[in-house]
């Protein structure tokens, strides 16, 4: 079975606000001082605290396929930690006020015995959304492996000739047709 990206995102620019807030904060002392060598010390914090922002967003990456989630963390090293979407035993979305009104938050994915045994996706937008999302490719791939079961167990019986050829075909056709559906 070919992988197949059924979500992709990173963490929110949302989720940096208070860094923004910071480096907005920063650079209006920076221009309203007076101090010519603090206020390039400030320019520069507020520099730095964007420059970090910004990395935070870029290095962090989540992906949801058919067969894997991943989280990825990293610039030039690399922290990349991923679990079979039947391995989830469960999904916790944890949203603060901040996180409520502008919309996004962290997700977790528990997976016992695989792992860490578990995947934090942090700051994405519309973690609620993404739980659904999640769930929704789950009983997917729950519906996918059960006619994948069906049709194995079929050719098993058409093998030894207990059913006969016409119903082996309109079987087979069935349960082909019902697994392009859910493609």
């Amino acid at each position: 079975m070919q992988e197949a990206v059924y979500w992709r995102g990173r963490m929110s620019w949302r989720a940096n606000t208070g860094y923004v807030a910071l480096a907005a904060v920063l650079l209006a002392s920076a221009l309203a001082g007076k101090h010519l060598l603090l206020g390039a010390v400030l320019l520069a914090s507020a520099g730095f605290v964007m420059l970090y922002a910004y990395l935070r967003v870029l290095a962090t990456e989540y992906i949801i396929t058919s067969t894997y989630i991943y989280a990825r963390y990293g610039v030039v090293a690399r922290d990349i930690t991923q679990a079979r979407p039947e391995a989830v035993a469960a999904v916790n979305v944890k949203q603060g006020i901040l996180g409520r009104l502008l919309g996004y938050g962290d997700i977790m994915f528990m997976t016992p015995g695989e792992g860490r045994g578990f995947i934090i996706f942090r700051g994405v937008k519309n973690p609620v959304k993404l739980k659904t999302t999640f769930f929704d490719l789950l009983r997917k791939i729950k519906e996918k492996n059960r006619l994948a079961e069906l049709l194995r167990e079929l050719e098993k019986e058409c093998d030894f000739g207990r059913l006969p050829e016409e119903r082996c075909v309109s079987l087979r056709q069935k349960y082909e047709e019902e697994l392009k559906k859910l493609e």
